[in-house]
């Protein structure tokens, strides 16, 4: 509207008000603060460090045989390096505000978590069916469970759109779909959390009770298993972080000894564990007779004398530990091909090892 003669003011307009996305918003703030905890555990910026990833709850099939149930879905808040978490922050920012516009807050928190639980249990099976071991980490399973979600949204409520409309929401999904098998089949991503979480997503995006139309008996039980996920999904990450913040060692068995050990490194064989492509820990006891002469290298662990030698290979050092007992000796191997299990670290990595070390039926 236009003043002819001048001195009027405008008549004001309203600016339309910013939806408030507290699902949304909380989602990519937990998101942040996982991935500034993995720099500070790493002491570094590239927030691609495989002992942060181990320590705060990245999914390792090994850790989930041996009671890591928790990493099922604590590895959706890790993300292996700053290309890692903004490709799926911005997918999520994409794709979360129109299904918890859609859903509500709650359930579209719900539809994440129980995807992104799925996907980590169906990256896990597949692991274990195959006889592979999986180490994954990053949100792009809750992240496709959102966009399987959106598809289904999309024909739920594809009356409300033209025909051009339709067609232009189809292009828009098939593009994306597309897109991301490209991604798969060139980069090394975990296809089957990817998988799990979509087809999880298209169902709970049927089932799932939409405000805007009508109610279906399914639909009641739909709700409480997403709230569930929830609760699930929160415990899982509080497990995680209390495990990151107290560890406790794991128990590695082998041929007539056993031993705890540091928890950053996994059982996956009688006597043996191992730190994810970086070391491996060893125990057994050999029957022999040993003794530790005066001017042998020496360290005293626990009240007991160990006969320590180590060599290094092509970067990678091996440390030997061997200590009598009875009519034989315990034996502890660690080989290592990075700065976090060396020198001083990697002396205080082996000291539950050494400290209980003992002979076993």
């Amino acid at each position: 509207m236009t003043d002819p003669l001048g001195g009027l003011d405008p008549i004001p307009r309203e600016r339309p008000k910013r939806p408030f996305l507290p699902a949304t918003y909380g989602l990519l703030f937990a998101l942040a603060a996982m991935f500034f905890a993995e720099m500070a555990v790493a002491g570094d910026f590239a927030g691609e460090s495989d002992y942060a990833l181990v320590r705060l709850g990245a999914l390792i099939s090994g850790a989930v045989r041996d009671g890591d149930f928790w990493r099922i879905g604590s590895y959706a808040f890790l993300h292996i390096g700053w290309l890692h978490i903004l490709t799926n922050g911005w997918s999520l920012w994409i794709l979360m505000p129109q299904l918890e516009l859609a859903f509500g807050s709650t359930l579209s928190l719900g539809v994440f978590c129980a995807t992104a639980l799925l996907g980590g249990a169906t990256s896990f099976s597949w692991a274990l069916l195959r006889g592979h071991e999986v180490f994954a980490a990053g949100a792009s399973g809750g992240v496709f469970g959102l966009f399987g979600a959106t598809v289904s949204l999309l024909y739920r409520v594809r009356h409300r759109f033209s025909a051009e409309q339709q067609r232009s929401m189809r292009r828009q999904v098939v593009l994306n779909l597309l897109l991301n098998a490209f991604i798969a089949y060139r980069f090394p991503v975990d296809n089957a959390a990817h998988l799990g979480g979509f087809l999880s997503g298209i169902a709970f995006g049927l089932l799932a009770p939409q405000r805007s139309l009508d109610r279906r008996f399914w639909q009641r039980p739909a709700k409480w298993v997403l709230f569930a996920s929830i609760l699930v999904l929160g415990s899982m990450e509080g497990a995680a972080v209390g495990q990151a913040v107290k560890p406790k060692p794991r128990v590695l068995r082998g041929p007539g000894v056993e031993a705890k050990i540091d928890p950053l490194f996994i059982p996956v064989a009688p006597g043996k564990a191992v730190f994810p492509g970086r070391a491996e820990l060893g125990i057994r006891r050999e029957p022999m007779p040993f003794a530790i002469e005066m001017d042998d290298t020496r360290v005293r662990v626990g009240g007991r004398d160990w006969l320590r030698t180590a060599v290094n290979q092509s970067g990678v050092e091996k440390v030997v530990l061997e200590t009598p007992d009875g009519a034989g000796m315990l034996i502890v191997e660690l080989l290592c091909g990075e700065d976090f299990c060396r020198g001083e670290r990697g002396a205080s990595m082996l000291e539950p090892t050494l400290l209980t070390a003992r002979a076993a039926p």
